[in-house]
């Protein structure tokens, strides 16, 4: 058995290997390959550990599986600046990383004084399951709003296959505490080869550029498009964008075109990757004219007149456009 693990160990590897220099090589920002390669190495922690562990390596190896219980805070960071496509993360977001890196410097504090640190360790890995969780429902939340064809299909071959198998390997730590037994290692080992080979033909065949992402904001391309014109000149003069509950297939309905077209027609002709990019842009000029003609309005009126659903949101898409807050852009504005 320990023979055929360590061969289901080492195809695994190879493919997360090969995954790590797809996507150095790649077209994608800087920090999307950053934090691929730390998740890739998180990974390829997981699999050498054990093998470190065999040869009594207790640094090497607890340096292995310090770089695995960093995989799902990587799984977070890189869902976010890949799908996501915010560079700004919001307090919520770092309270989480914090105290998973807290959580992993405590661990080692407590091990050098006890082995007993069982309870502090499932702590931990509920931290960890918990990174995922956030990872996957940021995710799912996005499906909708992504316009970019490959990337969405790839939203569900690659980060989304990764983060399940993730949660699974937690939930199997939890219930077993680290002692996996022969049968449960080797079906791990072949689940990551599985997976990691199937986003290998996926990238392979549906983006071989690797590129997740863009560098910075959305190119506009000019289009002579008709139905362009038409839902252009409806999403301004009938502020198609203030509504709160606009969606892809609400204004696919509303202007006349099948769903999937419209996706495509935002994305390929007018260069948007996101739909929010889209309408945020309209509501953002509206915004940025009111604080300026309506100075004794409060910027949350504004905000939810012109579509926003709270005023974080309107602040981080205002700031994205204009590189300020909107009480700075008002104050500018008056001055």
């Amino acid at each position: 058995m320990e023979s055929v693990i360590f061969a289901a160990r080492f195809l695994a590897l190879s493919q997360v290997v090969l995954l790590l220099v797809s996507l150095a090589v790649s077209k994608n920002p800087p920090c999307v390959r950053t934090v691929g390669a730390g998740l890739f190495i998180g990974i390829i922690g997981y699999l050498l550990g054990p093998l470190a562990d065999a040869k009594s390596q207790i640094e090497l190896t607890a340096f292995l599986f310090t770089l695995a219980s960093l995989t799902p805070m990587f799984i977070l960071l890189f869902v976010w600046v890949a799908f996501e496509e915010q560079h700004t993360f919001p307090s919520w977001f770092w309270g989480l990383i914090v105290l998973n890196i807290l959580l992993e410097l405590g661990a080692h504090t407590f091990y050098s004084m006890s082995g007993a640190i069982s309870s502090y360790m499932r702590i931990m890995q509920l931290v960890e399951m918990s990174l995922v969780v956030v990872a996957l429902i940021l995710l799912w939340r996005g499906k909708e709003e992504d316009l970019v064809e490959t990337r969405a299909k790839l939203r569900n071959w690659s980060i989304l296959g990764i983060a399940s198998l993730t949660l699974l390997i937690l939930f199997l730590h939890l219930v077993t505490a680290h002692l996996v037994p022969d049968g449960f290692e080797l079906f791990f080992m072949l689940s990551v080869f599985a997976l990691s080979l199937s986003i290998n033909f996926a990238m392979l065949k549906i983006n071989p550029s690797g590129q997740i992402t863009a560098h910075g904001k959305p190119i506009i391309v000019e289009s002579k498009d008709p139905m362009i014109s038409k839902l252009l000149d409806r999403m301004q003069d009938e502020r198609l964008y203030a509504d709160h509950d606009l969606r892809v297939a609400k204004l696919a309905d509303i202007v006349g075109l099948p769903e999937h077209s419209l996706r495509k027609k935002i994305n390929k002709q007018l260069g948007y990757r996101n739909f929010n990019q889209f309408v945020n842009r309209y509501r953002i000029e509206e915004a940025g004219q009111r604080l300026n003609k309506e100075p004794t309005i409060p910027v949350l009126s504004v905000a939810l007149d012109v579509g926003f659903r709270s005023i974080s949101s309107f602040n981080t898409a205002f700031q994205s456009q204009f590189g300020m807050s909107p009480t700075e852009y008002r104050r500018q504005s008056i001055a």
